[in-house]
């Protein structure tokens, strides 16, 4: 079984199971990430992209390690998070507004269809989209390698993002 974590509102084809905390279209399981509804070993590949940085800092090592208990050994990991550091150097030097900072550190993806209206509790569906955790390619591979993971690549694409592939560790 293929898992996409935070798949949204537009669910990767690849993968056999979108995974969401809101009820949206091509969504099959509404979970939080930390607390994963799958059996022990029983997920072949991860995908989180954009997702991990919607953490509190303070929850992404147990829902890295929820993530691993959930993979089998071997199983494939691929994370994409906003690069923080690339971002704030270049609000520093001017490159950027603090608009444009905002928008990539804080996640200001608000005007988004599937951002608007409120949950079934009332709660603004915008909060979801709100980062907590930001990342640099050093604080991503301590992260993912403390938590069960080998083989770890990490490169950046699209400018301002960081892709972390690995493997769950045997």
């Amino acid at each position: 079984m293929r898992v996409e974590i935070g798949a949204g509102d537009k669910p990767h084809p690849d993968y056999d199971v979108h995974v969401d905390i809101l009820p949206l279209p091509g969504i099959e399981v509404i979970s939080w990430i930390d607390r994963l509804p799958f059996a022990t070993t029983s997920v072949d590949a991860l995908r989180a992209n954009h997702v991990l940085e919607h953490q509190s800092y303070e929850l992404v090592e147990p829902t890295l390690s929820e993530w691993a208990r959930v993979m089998r050994p071997g199983a494939a990991l691929d994370i994409g998070v906003p690069d923080a550091r690339f971002v704030a150097g270049q609000w520093v030097h001017g490159e950027i507004d603090t608009a444009e900072a905002n928008y990539w550190i804080l996640g200001g993806h608000s005007a988004r269809a599937v951002h608007q209206g409120v949950d079934a509790r009332g709660v603004p569906r915008w909060i979801w989209n709100a980062h907590h955790t930001m990342f640099d390619a050093g604080s991503l591979h301590a992260l993912v390698s403390g938590c069960g993971f080998t083989d770890l690549r990490i490169s950046s694409y699209d400018i301002r993002n960081l892709r972390c592939y690995a493997l769950r560790a045997s």
